[in-house]
């Protein structure tokens, strides 16, 4: 019995001493501190790797496209607002996934070809039967 416990022992210090290398070798104090303040554009400045160029390119396209997605929010409101057909509503909220796909493969085409891929990966399926209850997001958990 008594080696079974210092074995369980062993095995538990192993165990965290694992996780604690993992931890130290995988962790990204600049992901973190994004996602803690919830600076979506940082975060994805330092998800992707994107040098100060490239991250000016899409720093401006993203407040381009902001003026843009709020004007599809406003107009899917409104007609949801004053009840209108269904078919109405469908195609405005159609006209939105449309213009938010062009938004995102614009971005990607500003990345490194890897990392634009890894981002599509992401971003293109949240967009996929989006409810337009509120602008989009990627939800990044601190």
């Amino acid at each position: 019995m008594k080696n079974w416990l210092i074995m369980l022992g062993f095995a538990l210090a192993a165990a965290a001493g694992a996780y604690a290398l993992f931890f130290a070798i995988n962790d990204q104090p600049e992901v973190r501190r994004a996602a803690h303040a919830r600076d979506a554009m940082q975060w994805l400045r330092v998800e992707y790797r994107l040098d100060d160029a490239r991250w000016a390119a899409i720093k401006q396209l993203h407040e381009a496209y902001d003026d843009v997605c709020g004007r599809h929010c406003a107009a899917i409101l409104a007609a949801r607002e004053r009840a209108a057909p269904a078919a109405e509503v469908a195609e405005l909220e159609r006209v939105c996934v449309d213009a938010m796909t062009t938004h995102f493969k614009q971005v990607a085409a500003l990345m490194p070809a890897d990392q634009g891929e890894r981002y599509l990966a992401m971003v293109l399926p949240k967009v996929v039967g989006y409810d337009h209850a509120g602008a989009p997001t990627v939800r990044v958990q601190p």
